[in-house]
C-alpha cells in the first residue's frame, strides 16, 4: 500500500478538457455500481442499488460466476466472459482490474438499453473492517465503441481509457459504525486530487475537506443520506491541501453485513472543477442572454448611436486633413456636427493673446443667418473675464449643462445680454461647451446646443465633443502653421530672386509660384542682367528638390552663371563652364537651365530693328517664341544634359533672329506638367494659348494669361517673358 501511494507522489490528474468524450461520460454520467468481494470465500458480499439493479433477485452473498450470469455480463466484443479472464473473478483473486470494458444484460436506472460498462477493482488490503476484500467499480461506458481518437487504435485507446480509469477517480473508505464517520482507507487518485497523503487522511472525519465556501445546503443533503445509510450524489466546493479549492462531485454507498446493518460507505470522489465552471460560464452566457433580450431595443438604440458618432468621427477626420485652410476647416466641422450631433454650434478662434477673436463660425438648423450675423458680431465683446468661454480659453474643463439654467440678466454686461438673448431665440435647453487644443494650448472654443429639437446632451456626447475639439483644434493649429510658413518659405524663395532691370530696348515680365500644396521653399528661377559687350544674359532653370538645399543651390548656380557669362562667351560655352563648377565644387545634385543672350542689332539701319537670339539648353524644356504676326514656335534646338550630368561631349548653341515686336517666354516644368499627364499634349496646350495673346499687349498680359490658365499648381513656376521692342 504505500509503495502505491509513493509510485503515485509524481503522478498529476489528466485535465477534464482533455478526457474523451466517452471517459467524460463514464465520470460524470448517473451513478456506478459498487460490488465488495471477500476474496477468501470468492463471494460478492455487498451490491449497492445501482448494482442489484444489473443483477435483480439474486440473494448475497453469493459467488462472482453467479453475480456475472445473473448480470449478464460480455466483453466488449460480445463474447461470453470466459474464466481465465473474467474481471470479477481477477478481482475475487486480489487482482487489481485497471479497467475493462464490458457489458451487463440489463440497463439499470441510469440507462435505457444494454448497460456498456467498465470494471474497476482496488483491493482493500490494509483497510480497518474490510481487508482481504476487493472494492469492484462498474462505471457506465456510454457509445465507447463509437468515438475513436483519429489515429488510435483499438489497444491504445483502450490503454489509455484504463489509465484514467485508474487514476481519474477517488475513492474512500469510511467507518460507518465510529462516531464522524472517519476515514479508513484512500486510494493514491484521492491524494493526487486533495494533496492529502493516506496517513493525513485516514482517522480523519470525512467532512475534513469542507471549508468556508462549501454549499451547506448540498452538505445537509449529504449527511441526510449518512445518517440514513442511502446512497446519494453530491457537487461540493471542497479545499485541497495547499488551500485551492475543487468541485468535488461526490457518490456515497453504503456496505451492509449479513445483518443489513452499514459498516461502512463507500465514497467516489471526481474533480468536475472544469465542468462546474463551463457550467457557470454557460449559465452567466444564458443570463446575458435573457438580459441583452430585454435590453434588446436600448441596446439597438446606444449601438446606433456609437454607429453615427464613429462615423461622425471618421468623416471628420476625413474632411479635416483634406484641407489646409483655416475657415474651410471650421466651416466643414459646423456642417458636419448640425443637425447630426447638435441643433447648433459657435466655433471661435481665440486671437493672439489668447481672448476670444473676431473669427466666428455658426450654423444652425433652421438657418439664421441674420441672427448669427449678430450673433458674430457680439461674440468678442460677449465674453468677459471670469465667464464660462473665458475660464475654456485659460485651460479649463469641457463642461456639459444637460439642463441649461438661464444665467439672470441682471448681472450681465450690456453685450452679455444680448448674447443671453440671441441664443434664447435660437433655442438652448442644453449645452456643451469644449476647447480647441493642440499642441498643449487652446486655440479656440465650440459650443454645441440643443434647442428645438428637444434632445439632451449626455456623457457620452461631451467625450465625442472633446474628440472633435481635438481633431478640429489640431486641424487649425496645422492650417495657421502652414500658413506661416508657407508665407515665410514664399519670402524666402522671392528674396533670392532678383528684380526686373531697366533694359532699353525690351520689355519684361517675370513672376514665380509656390506650389499650392507645398509649403517649402524650391529651387525654380530666372535671371535677366546686362553684358559688359552690350548683350542682355537671360536665363531659367530648376534645381532638383524642394526644400532649404535646394533654394541655396539655386542661387549658387545664379551666381556663377553671371559670372561665366560675364566673359562674353557664347551660350554653350557658359553652360559647359558652369557644368564644370558645379560638379566640382558639388553644388547640387541635378539641375535643368536654358541661357540665351540677345545681342544688339548689326548691320544697315534697316536691319537694326532686329536682335539675335543665341541660346543653348542643358535639359529644360524650350522655350515659346510669339512672332509679331501671331505665330508661335518653340526653340527646340541645342539641348544638351542636364547641369550636373557627365557630358560626353561639349554642348552646342543655336541662334535667331528676334524682330521688334517679337516675345520670348521661358518657363519650368511646373507650369506644364501634371501627374498623370502628357507632356507633349502640355507643351501644345501652351502653344495654343500663347498664340491668343496680342503681341501688342506686353509680356507682363502674356504672364497673366498663362498663370491664370492653370487651377493648381502642383509644382513651382518661375516665368520670365522678354519682348523685342522697336528702337
Amino acid at each position: 500500500m504505500n509503495a502505491g501511494r509513493e509510485a503515485s507522489a509524481g503522478c498529476r490528474l489528466p485535465s477534464v478538457a482533455a478526457l474523451p468524450a466517452e471517459l467524460r461520460r463514464v465520470l460524470f454520467d448517473g451513478l456506478s455500481a459498487v460490488l465488495l468481494i471477500d476474496t477468501a470465500t470468492r463471494r460478492v458480499v455487498h451490491a449497492n442499488e445501482q448494482a442489484q439493479q444489473l443483477a435483480p433477485g439474486l440473494a448475497l452473498p453469493a459467488p462472482v460466476e453467479a453475480w456475472s450470469d445473473a448480470a449478464g455480463l460480455r466483453d466488449a466484443a460480445g463474447g461470453r466472459l470466459s474464466r481465465t479472464d473474467h474481471p470479477l473473478a481477477r478481482a475475487a483473486d486480489g487482482v487489481p482490474v485497471p479497467g475493462q470494458a464490458i457489458s451487463a444484460l440489463r440497463a439499470s436506472d441510469s440507462a435505457g438499453a444494454r448497460e456498456p460498462l467498465f470494471v474497476l477493482g482496488l483491493p482493500l488490503e490494509g483497510a480497518p473492517g474490510l481487508h482481504g476484500h476487493t472494492l469492484v467499480v462498474l462505471g457506465q461506458r456510454s457509445q465507447v465503441e463509437t468515438d475513436p481518437v483519429d489515429g488510435d487504435s483499438a489497444a491504445h485507446r483502450l490503454a489509455r481509457e484504463r489509465a484514467v480509469l485508474a487514476t481519474g477517480c477517488a475513492f474512500v473508505l469510511a467507518d460507518a459504525t465510529a462516531p464522524n464517520l472517519p476515514l479508513t482507507w484512500v486510494n493514491p487518485s484521492f491524494t493526487m486530487i486533495t494533496g492529502y497523503g493516506f496517513e493525513e487522511a485516514v482517522g480523519r472525519s470525512c467532512n475534513f475537506l469542507q471549508g468556508a465556501d462549501t454549499d451547506q445546503e448540498q452538505v445537509h443533503r449529504l449527511r441526510e443520506a449518512l445518517s440514513s445509510g442511502r446512497e446519494a450524489t453530491v457537487v461540493l466546493l471542497n479545499y485541497r491541501k495547499d488551500g485551492s479549492t475543487f468541485w468535488n462531485q461526490l457518490t456515497i454507498s453504503p456496505v451492509l453485513d449479513a445483518a443489513g446493518t452499514v459498516t461502512h460507505f463507500v465514497g467516489i470522489q471526481i474533480d468536475v472543477t472544469e465542468r462546474m465552471e463551463a457550467d457557470g460560464a454557460l449559465e452567466r452566457a444564458l443570463q446575458a442572454e435573457r438580459a441583452a433580450r430585454a435590453d434588446a431595443e436600448l441596446a439597438w438604440a446606444r449601438a446606433e448611436a456609437a454607429n453615427r458618432r464613429l462615423s461622425l468621427m471618421a468623416e471628420a477626420s476625413g474632411l479635416l486633413a483634406a484641407t489646409l485652410d483655416v475657415d474651410e476647416s471650421l466651416e466643414r466641422v459646423a456642417r458636419l456636427v448640425v443637425p447630426l450631433l447638435a441643433d447648433w454650434v459657435v466655433i471661435n478662434l481665440a486671437d493672439e493673446r489668447g481672448r476670444p477673436g473676431p473669427r466666428t463660425f455658426t450654423r444652425h438648423r433652421d438657418g439664421h443667418d441674420a441672427l448669427f450675423a449678430r450673433y458674430r458680431e457680439l461674440v468678442p465683446s460677449g465674453v468677459t473675464p471670469g465667464s464660462r468661454l473665458d475660464a475654456l480659453l485659460a485651460g479649463g474643463a469641457p463642461t456639459l449643462l444637460a439642463r441649461f439654467a438661464v444665467p439672470d440678466a441682471r448681472s450681465l454686461t450690456p453685450a452679455e445680454q444680448a448674447l443671453r438673448q440671441l441664443s434664447l431665440t435660437l433655442g438652448t435647453e442644453s449645452v456643451i461647451v469644449v476647447p480647441l487644443t493642440a499642441r498643449r494650448r487652446v486655440v479656440g472654443t465650440m459650443v454645441l446646443v440643443h434647442g428645438v429639437s428637444g434632445r439632451v446632451f449626455d456623457a457620452e456626447d461631451l467625450e465625442l465633443a472633446v474628440d472633435l475639439g481635438r481633431r478640429a483644434g489640431l486641424a487649425v493649429d496645422n492650417a495657421q502653421l502652414f500658413t506661416r510658413e508657407h508665407a515665410t518659405a514664399l519670402t524666402l524663395q522671392r528674396s533670392l530672386l532678383p528684380t526686373l532691370p531697366e533694359t532699353p530696348g525690351l520689355a519684361l515680365a517675370a513672376e514665380y509660384l509656390p506650389a499650392e500644396q507645398d509649403n517649402q521653399v524650391g529651387g525654380d528661377w530666372w535671371d535677366v542682367f546686362a553684358l559688359p559687350d552690350g548683350a542682355t544674359g537671360i536665363a531659367v532653370g530648376d534645381v532638383m528638390g524642394h526644400d532649404l538645399a535646394a533654394a541655396a543651390a539655386m542661387g549658387q548656380l545664379r551666381s556663377v552663371l553671371r559670372t561665366c557669362a560675364w566673359m562674353g562667351e557664347d551660350p554653350a560655352t557658359v553652360l559647359d563652364r558652369m557644368d564644370r563648377l558645379v560638379q566640382g565644387f558639388d553644388m547640387a545634385q541635378l539641375a535643368t537651365c536654358i541661357y540665351a543672350r540677345l545681342e544688339p542689332p548689326d548691320g544697315p539701319a534697316g536691319l537694326r530693328r532686329t536682335k539675335r537670339l543665341v541660346w543653348s539648353n542643358a535639359g529644360h524644356l524650350p522655350p515659346v517664341v510669339l512672332a509679331p504676326d501671331g505665330t508661335v514656335r518653340l526653340l527646340t534646338g541645342a539641348i544638351g544634359v542636364p547641369i550636373g550630368v557627365a557630358a560626353t561631349e561639349r554642348r552646342s548653341h543655336q541662334s535667331s533672329t528676334m524682330p521688334a515686336g517679337t516675345t520670348v517666354l521661358l518657363y519650368t516644368d511646373g507650369l506644364i506638367e501634371t501627374r498623370g499627364g502628357d507632356i507633349d499634349c502640355a507643351v501644345q496646350r501652351l502653344l495654343d494659348l500663347v498664340a491668343t495673346h496680342r503681341p501688342t499687349d506686353g509680356p507682363q498680359a502674356l504672364v497673366d494669361r498663362v498663370l491664370s490658365s492653370r487651377a493648381e499648381l502642383t509644382d513651382d513656376v518661375a516665368l520670365l517673358a522678354v519682348q523685342v521692342l522697336s528702337p
